[in-house]
């Protein structure tokens, strides 16, 4: 018997290909390019933003465009869904695409900040 290929974990920022057959309603389906966050190797669980590629979505807040670059490795012209985010065992991991360029992550992480309410003071 061969032995199993190791998957190569994925590090956060970078660009996967994920299978998200299981949604509903208005939430991104398919196979797409998703943004990792954050891998939870314990658990086999990370972090991921879906993006697409219609522009409408521009018009929700908490939405964030990214042009395609070499880096990236998008296909097209793509919207960082953050509202959307969400947990995916590594298994829907497909294959890696590329990595966000520095200065869309510093734009991210600012709307997830805002997003998240992190960083705000607690009111009593």
């Amino acid at each position: 018997m061969g032995t199993m290929p190791q998957l190569r974990l994925p590090s956060r920022f970078e660009i996967w290909q994920v299978s998200l057959n299981d949604t509903q309603g208005h939430e991104q389906t398919g196979e797409r390019p998703a943004i990792v966050l954050a891998i939870h190797t314990r658990a086999n669980v990370c972090m991921v933003i879906p993006l697409t590629g219609n522009q409408d979505t521009l018009r929700f807040p908490f939405s964030y465009g990214i042009t395609r670059s070499a880096t990236n490795g998008l296909a097209q012209d793509s919207v960082v869904l953050i509202y959307q985010m969400r947990c995916l065992t590594s298994s829907r991991l497909i294959r890696r695409i590329g990595s966000v360029e520095p200065h869309h992550i510093r734009a991210i992480t600012t709307l997830l900040k805002n997003y998240l309410g992190l960083g705000e003071t607690a009111h009593s």
